[in-house]
């Protein structure tokens, strides 16, 4: 058997010529009639009135359900008909007469949840809130629609789409545990810089801020502690972006203490980001720290353990007007806020008029620490995206190299072989090796809250 080389082991000329082939491709799926369309009527909408917006919310619902029952199985079987509906006056009327989707359904029924009448044309993975990411499928107007709101919340802090920038993700594109000349990857059709967060050490910081001070990046967006880890970077060096015009943050959950030093290393906004792999409507933060619920992409509902409303404190239960492959009608989506509000006459100075919530809480998940001292976020996902037979997990950092895996193994799935993938994952984030112990169990148990504790790292934070 010919094994096929991990994309991270080619040469970086081979690697970057991947990127700029994709990039392209990706700047003609995601900027096309339907992002300039969305781009248009997100500039128009801002104004309209409460009455105005609550129509266009019923409108859009009605003409969700109809594709959603004509292209699904699961929506076929589910929801009531649509001259049933028709009859509801208000968008309020309208939702409570259809069932909210609970993860797990859409988890083990992903295929009937697919629309066989929208063409699939990527494939994403969720972080998993219980360790175990599912896949989820898009198409193509549904990713312009989200790029058109991605536009506008640049465009809150003066930045353009083709403005310099830098991401850091979880993607794995450089051998970790190797010192690497170029620990980065350039996406050429959109100007980004894809900056390794594997590479965050010491060893790298010369290079790197050498590549940030000559590429003058206007933004940084990622996850907010791979950000903190290159601003630490670049301060050793003695190092500034005087470029620098925002940061926006996405995935993981913005603490107010990561906050406090992001801002005190760079006295830029920080604008947080909340959506989701699955295709949830959007929060975006604005220059003047406003969470914004973008009303247009989607409905926002909170279950506060009681009731759901549309105002408070709970988890989040979304409907999505931006995701036509997988319609989510009231999905449960495992993410809690605070503080959410309609009042949206309240101004604010970055202009929009909408929705707000005080705080976006999400999901906790600890950071792994590395022997060489960096900080690897988002862990699970990570490691554990791609791998087959997951039901649960939960991992336990007891030291550098030391690690306990809880798992719950789907029927059929070989729990040895499991284990070895699990480790293999696990030594391709960190770049060395690690000793691994492999708990096959029927129930990962709860923490305090409620809640499954995805990652525990018993190492102190510096």
């Amino acid at each position: 058997m010919i094994l096929k080389p991990r994309f991270e082991a080619l040469p970086w000329v081979v690697r970057q010529g991947a990127v700029t082939a994709l990039g392209w491709k990706n700047h003609r799926r995601r900027y096309g009639d339907a992002y300039k369309k969305w781009t248009k009527f997100l500039g128009q909408s801002n104004c309209w009135s409460v009455s105005d917006r609550l129509a266009w919310q019923r409108s859009t619902l009605l003409s969700l359900i109809e594709l959603a029952r004509a292209g699904t199985i699961h929506y076929a079987r589910s929801l009531p008909l649509i001259e049933d509906l028709e009859k509801s006056e208000t968008l309020e009327e309208l939702l409570l007469h259809l069932p909210v989707l609970e993860k797990q359904s859409l988890r083990n029924h992903a295929h009937d949840f697919r629309n066989g009448d929208v063409a699939e044309t990527v494939v994403t993975s969720t972080s998993g809130s219980t360790g175990s990411p599912m896949k989820v499928g898009h198409d193509d107007l549904s990713l312009q629609r989200r790029f058109a709101f991605l536009n506008d919340h640049l465009r809150l802090a003066g930045i353009k789409i083709t403005d310099p920038s830098v991401r850091l993700s979880g993607r794995i594109f450089c051998d970790v545990g190797k010192r690497q000349i170029k620990p980065w990857l350039y996406n050429s059709a959109e100007r980004q810089l894809f900056l390794s967060s594997y590479h965050l050490s010491p060893v790298h910081s010369a290079v790197i801020s050498e590549k940030l001070n000559s590429l003058a990046p206007v933004l940084i967006d990622g996850y907010p502690s791979g950000i903190l880890e290159v601003l630490r970077l670049l301060e050793s060096s003695k190092s500034q972006l005087t470029s620098l015009k925002a940061i926006i943050t996405t995935a993981e959950t913005l603490h107010p203490d990561l906050r406090a030093k992001i801002s005190e290393l760079t006295g830029v906004p920080i604008m947080d980001y909340y959506s989701a792999s699955e295709g949830v409507p959007i929060i975006q933060q604005c220059p003047f720290g406003t969470y914004h619920v973008r009303w247009q992409s989607g409905i926002f509902e909170v279950d506060d353990g009681k009731s759901i409303g549309f105002e408070g404190d709970g988890e989040l239960i979304c409907t999505s007007f931006v995701q036509d492959r997988t319609p989510l009608i009231r999905y449960r989506s495992g993410d809690t806020v605070s503080g959410l509000q309609q009042n949206i006459n309240a101004s604010c100075d970055c202009g929009l008029k909408t929705a707000t919530v005080k705080q976006i809480l999400g999901r906790v998940e600890d950071i792994i620490r590395t022997s060489d001292g960096r900080s690897l976020g988002m862990f699970t996902y990570r490691t554990l995206k791609d791998i087959e037979g997951l039901r649960e997990t939960q991992v336990i950092q007891q030291d550098y190299a030391d690690f306990k895996v809880n798992c719950v193994v789907a029927p059929g799935a070989d729990p040895s072989k499991t284990r070895e993938k699990i480790k293999e994952a696990f030594e391709r984030a960190l770049g060395y090796s690690i000793r691994l112990q492999f708990n096959n169990v029927e129930k990962i148990p709860q923490g305090p809250n409620g809640k499954v504790r995805l990652v525990i790292s018993k190492i102190p934070r510096n």
